[in-house]
């Protein structure tokens, strides 16, 4: 039998003991109810007895008599109509305007005290019709009053018993639903225990059986066959488990070959990748990676061609293989298999007609791979050998990863390349520029004094001449300083910071010992403490200033000023000489050098370069760059 027919035939057991249980206690539970209203309404006897009774005596008297005969005669109604509805069933009076439905009583011992009541009421009865219907003090209505009292008791008791038998008879009923819920508990509890014994044998074990097979699976033990008994249905499983089982195994070991061989062909790739980028050297990347290739795809041959700025001629650069391999050195990219696939995102395996490049016996497997850098195709990278058949989809891709990573490793090499050359142009302009600023000024210097010199010289004037020999022997130890200092920067020699402010000083002292015009330093007491390249562009531009104050504008007086404006650094160098017209005056244009080279300082700075000047008015440079580098 089938789980699916031994849990339908428990489950329908159970449904059915339910909906039995179910039912048989709503109807207990009904006839519970009608005999708590019975039991009500019997006991509601024994307290009309006793209103009878005492509605009697008072009627006997002359105060409201009318009154308590109406009450008297009420309850002798609800009374007979009660007693004849416990007897025979039918409607009785429940609660006022209202009437309950009772059931006929059906025990021989309740029927026949309900009959005793009903003979000793039809007694009881007639002396309260005598009540009634007597005139008060009559000696009749005092024998009816007497017999009333006399039989009122026995009444009562009679009534007391019927409900006593009736309150018996509902407690066999519950101790009978008692036995009732036990006997359905104990069905229950029967079919849940032959519900777990199906389950566990059925359904439970197997499982655990299949478990432990998915784990010995999932722990890499594929050898192992699933054998589970249980049902069909499981057993159908267990069955299926073990064909995927089996068909793992087949997939593991294809798999495990095919990483093997991936690690392989990685660990291999890697190797190539790592030396060609230890090299910056572009030919002997090239010669690399054309020998890694040859290797690493099993090639007779392999080429590199690298594509021309015009993008269309392909230019061999590399070739490992035998000479008579390649036919020649250049070729039109459209006209090529090294051409056509610039257009491909990965390698192609060529046909028997290959690249024309290539000697006929190399072109029997021919692969080539673009070479692509940044999104832009630089060349192409082919293999070929004299073997067909020799190359295959996995093969091509690793010639396109190797491609990839070779196109990375030239543009890297290019770049390198570049970023010497623009660090050579950019030394050379730097020490231009130093030498402009510096050296050139001294040397200017110079020559004025030398001129002197020679003047006084001629006329004899050797007294006069000393003074000036004397500045020019100091010009010269500034030149030698300005030299030395050079020789230092190209030496990457570190100073130890100094304040701006410090610095500014020393310059106006030097500007002052080569016969400059006296100059006022206008700076904040808070030290301004900068990098030693940063400061040496700020205090070249404030050299350059004062040089041209001296030599072009004639001043008689120069203020430097240093302050912060904003989140800006600003230096401000005023003279009081001749000015000129900034309109009619071309700033960067031939004979303006030196403003040229201030403006490229402020600019390595990330600052801006200002000049206001006007004739007869003076001159004002103005040098902002942003506070964060002080």
């Amino acid at each position: 039998m089938s789980l699916r027919i031994k849990l339908g035939l428990l489950f329908l057991s159970f449904l059915s003991l339910a909906t039995l249980s179910v039912g048989i206690m709503a109807w207990m539970i009904g006839d519970q109810q009608a005999d708590g209203l019975v039991i009500n309404l019997a006991g509601r006897q024994r307290m009309l007895i006793q209103l009878i009774t005492r509605e009697a005596l008072q009627a006997a008297l002359e105060d409201d008599r009318n009154t308590h005969i109406q009450t008297l005669h009420d309850s002798a109604g609800r009374f007979e109509q009660t007693l004849h509805a416990l007897l025979e069933g039918g409607p009785a009076p429940y609660r006022p305007g209202e009437e309950v439905t009772l059931p006929a009583a059906e025990k021989a011992s309740i029927r026949r005290e309900l009959r005793a009541i009903e003979a000793s009421w039809l007694v009881f009865a007639d002396h309260l019709v005598v009540v009634e219907t007597a005139e008060v003090g009559s000696p009749a209505l005092r024998a009816a009053i007497d017999a009333v009292e006399r039989l009122s008791p026995d009444l009562t008791e009679r009534t007391d018993r019927v409900v006593r038998l009736y309150e018996a008879e509902s407690t066999r009923k519950i101790a009978r639903l008692r036995w009732l819920q036990a006997g359905f508990f104990a069905g229950v509890v029967a079919l849940l225990a032959a519900g777990l014994v199906v389950v566990r044998r059925s359904f439970l074990l197997p499982l655990e059986a299949l478990g432990r097979a998915a784990r010995r699976i999932g722990q890499g033990n594929l050898d192992d066959p699933v054998n589970v008994e249980g049902s069909r249905e499981l057993a159908a499983l267990a069955q299926s488990f073990d064909q995927m089982r089996g068909q793992l195994k087949v997939g593991h070991d294809e798999l495990e070959l095919r990483v093997r061989q991936r690690t392989r062909e990685l660990t291999a790739l890697y190797d190539v990748i790592r030396e060609i980028s230890a090299h910056l050297d572009i030919d002997h990347v090239l010669h690399s990676v054309t020998a890694k290739a040859r290797d690493l795809i099993d090639g007779d041959i392999a080429f590199l061609c690298l594509l021309d700025d015009d993008g269309r001629t392909l230019t061999l650069k590399s070739h490992v293989g035998p000479p008579d391999a390649v036919c020649g050195t250049c070729v039109l990219a459209q006209r090529s298999v090294a051409g056509r696939v610039l257009d491909r995102s990965g390698a192609m395996i060529c046909d028997v007609q290959g690249c024309r490049n290539v000697a006929l016996r190399y072109r029997a497997s021919h692969m080539a791979a673009p070479l692509r850098a940044g999104g832009q195709v630089i060349g192409a990278l082919c293999v070929g050998s004299a073997r067909r058949e020799q190359y295959s989809t996995d093969q091509a891709r690793l010639l396109t990863e190797l491609a990839n990573s070779t196109a990375i490793a030239l543009d890297n090499a290019r770049l390198y390349e570049q970023a010497e050359r623009l660090a050579a142009l950019e030394e050379r302009q730097r020490i231009a520029a130093d030498m402009h600023d510096g050296l050139a000024q001294t040397l200017s210097y110079l020559q004025i004094k030398t001129g002197q010199v020679a003047d006084l010289l001629a006329q004899n004037a050797l007294a006069d001449a000393g003074p000036h020999l004397d500045e020019i022997a100091a010009a010269l130890d500034r030149a030698g300083l300005d030299v030395r200092r050079s020789i230092a920067s190209l030496q990457a020699e570190i100073e130890p910071l100094r304040a701006l402010q410090e610095q500014l000083g020393d310059l106006i002292v030097e500007f002052a010992g080569s016969g400059g015009p006296p100059v006022e330093l206008i700076a904040p007491e808070v030290p301004l403490m900068m990098a030693a390249d940063e400061a040496s562009q700020v205090l070249r531009i404030a050299q350059e200033a004062l040089h041209n104050a001296r030599r072009h504008a004639g001043a008689a007086k120069v203020t430097l000023r240093l302050d912060q404006d904003g989140d800006r650094h600003r230096i401000a160098v005023q003279d009081d000489g001749c000015g000129f017209d900034l309109a009619e005056t071309a700033l960067n244009g031939k004979g303006h050098f030196g403003l040229s080279v201030m403006r490229a300082r402020a600019a390595r700075l990330g600052g801006a370069l200002t000049v206001q000047s006007a004739p007869g008015h003076g001159t004002q440079v103005i040098l902002t760059w942003p506070a964060g580098l002080g």
